[in-house]
């Protein structure tokens, strides 16, 4: 026999939480995380980072997913609305070009045509 008597956990303690499978996942710039091809929503804040989704394979989708970024909870994400987000604003960079230093005057551009009606040619520029 041990001399140790069995150890019993806390009873705070979260014994689901236990079993969660875990994957790590990039949150592309639409705001949405793919898991086993369903696609799900999070907070904008996290775009572009990678976060750990925690969740049980045998739960329903719709229960949702643990989303955890930096070892702190997050959030629980939701199956993607489509519909809705298709609506959100993105903040995207422009695609104007930036320049440092100021363009150049422009140059001459020469005969207007407001000066080339009273021009009249001579008998010279007709031969």
């Amino acid at each position: 026999m041990s001399e140790h008597p069995p150890w019993l956990p806390d009873p705070t303690l979260d014994l689901d939480a236990l079993f969660l499978f875990e994957t790590k996942r990039r949150v592309q710039r639409d705001r949405t995380v793919s898991l086993n091809g369903t696609l799900f929503e999070v907070d904008a804040a996290l775009m572009g980072h990678t976060v750990t989704l925690r969740y049980d394979p045998s739960a329903p989708i719709s229960r949702g997913i643990e989303v955890w970024h930096d070892g702190r909870f997050v959030e629980r994400a939701r199956v993607l609305d489509a519909y809705a987000n298709c609506f959100v604003r993105r903040n995207r960079p422009t695609q104007a070009i930036e320049v440092d230093t100021p363009a150049l005057a422009p140059r001459s551009p020469g005969l207007s045509l407001r000066d080339l009606r009273g021009h009249k040619p001579d008998d010279k520029e007709q031969r």
